[in-house]
This record gives C-alpha cells, structure tokens and sequence, in this order.
C-alpha cells in the first residue's frame, strides 16, 4: 500500500465528497486521550522510550504528510529526519495544550516542508498534486482523494492547507489550529470557505 494511503478518510456513504461537506460546524472536539499530560512532561524531559514511542506512533503521518508536498521519497525521508531532529532539540518549547504530540510535529513538519519547497520549486503549495499523479495506478490509493488533492488547486492556499490537514491528513480541529499556529475559530472559518468553494466547484456543470 503506498504511504500515501489514508485510512482516516471515511468511507461515509457518498464517499470522502459526502463526508467533507456532512460536516456542521461547530464541531465537538475529541477528549485528550489518557496519559497525554505525562507524555509530554517524558518528551519535554528527553525521556528516550518516550521518543521512541513518539518516532514509532508519529513518523508514518509526518512521512506520508512530507510527501504528499514534496512528491519526492528522498526528499520526505529527509524532511521527516528534520522534523524528529528539530523537535527533539526544541522539546522545551512543547507546549502541553491537552492534546498528543502530533499537533506539534505536524506544525514543526509544516515549516521544514515549506522551506524545502522553497528550496525547489518556489511558493509551497498546500499539497504536491504530482504525488497524487504519480501514485494513481496504486489500488490502495483512494481515488476520491486524488480528486481532493486535485480541487485543492481552487482554493486560496490558506484554505488549502486547512482542508488538507483536516481532511487528508485526519488532524482535529484544535490539532489543525495549533499546527498552523492559528485558532479554532480561524480553522473553522477557513474551512467553511473552503468547503463552500468545492460545493460550488461540484455543483457547475462539466
């Protein structure tokens, strides 16, 4: 199965399309899973099991998050490097906001994925649609989310990239909120816009 394969996206009757726009805001919020709080004192304190634990739980998501904007294998396994070197320097500035530490990785992997697409290919766009292109003879591939990553083109790139943390890479609206260094209130405003422009884009005729 190709690591661009998500098994958080629903298979809600109508599809990932039906899934996106059955949402109503505003939405109830998962509570912090046991044994968060302790987690992030073990990560703080560079416990090594507990970063193990977190390399082990985390790095699919980040990897798979890294190429779905880069669509380069070589270059995600760097980023991710990145990503776990750069959290496990700065593990004291985790902020312990009740949520696991993938809300903040996915953060850090926002930036260093940025900088390398600036690097290359200039504006980093919300995701690589040469990814989706290239893995779409893979059957364990969701082909309604090739067509997200696909209409994510028409959105204005901050709305892009909330709908792709929230919808291709399965975060939580506070999760989203905290990777992109925003509020909740903002992510949701940002994704009814979003959700509203691709019920547009649906709705005209082909």
């Amino acid at each position: 199965m190709s690591v661009l394969a998500m098994p958080m996206i629903a298979r809600a009757p109508g599809g990932l399309w039906g899934s996106l726009f059955a949402v109503r805001l505003p939405v109830q919020e998962e509570a912090a899973p046991a044994g968060v709080n302790s987690e992030a004192s073990r990560l703080k304190s560079r416990e090594p099991d507990a970063w193990r634990q977190l390399f082990e739980r985390e790095m699919p998501a980040i990897y798979r998050y890294a190429q779905s904007r880069l669509a380069n294998a070589s270059e995600a396994e760097d980023a991710t490097s990145q990503v776990f070197a750069e959290a496990w320097e700065h593990a004291e500035a985790f902020r312990d906001q009740g949520l696991p530490a993938r809300a903040w990785l996915f953060g850090i992997a926002r930036n260093v994925v940025n900088s390398h697409r600036r690097r290359w290919f200039g504006r980093p766009p919300a995701v690589a649609i040469e990814a989706f292109d290239g893995a779409a003879a893979d059957p364990g591939l969701d082909s309604d989310l090739i067509d997200l990553a696909h209409s994510l083109s028409l959105l204005e790139p901050a709305h892009a990239e909330v709908v792709s943390l929230r919808f291709i890479h399965g975060l939580s609206l506070q999760e989203t909120a905290i990777a992109l260094g925003t509020s909740v209130d903002g992510v949701k405003g940002r994704q009814a816009r979003a959700l509203a422009r691709l019920r547009d884009h649906l709705q005209e005729p082909s």
